[in-house]
């Protein structure tokens, strides 16, 4: 982990990530750095509304090196894949609902 803000995106670009992208931004040792969505679009206008730098796909959003923890906000179909891809790329999760048994 850095020595400065822990590198945050927020995946799920829905009407709850609103609620979490303005409380992660009220942490000094948090920087959100990244929204990511299975709707790329909607994840470009919320990272938009947010002042976040960066924007797209799951993908994209984990390519970025400053990105250290991935807030799982997606729906429950998508939840352990999005979760398997963060873990995957070496990136710490937190997720929002439980994982499937």
């Amino acid at each position: 982990m850095s020595s400065g803000p822990v590198g945050v995106a927020v995946v799920g670009a829905g009407v709850i990530s609103n609620e979490y992208l303005r409380t992660l931004s009220s942490f000094p040792d948090l920087r959100v750095v990244g929204v990511a969505d299975l709707d790329a679009g909607r994840a470009t206008a919320v990272a938009r509304e947010h002042g976040v730098p960066v924007a797209g796909d799951v993908a994209t959003v984990l390519a970025v090196p400053e990105v250290e923890l991935v807030v799982n906000l997606t729906v429950p179909a998508a939840h352990a894949q999005v979760a398997t891809q963060a873990l995957r790329a070496g990136k710490h999760v937190y997720g929002e609902k439980p994982g499937p048994r």
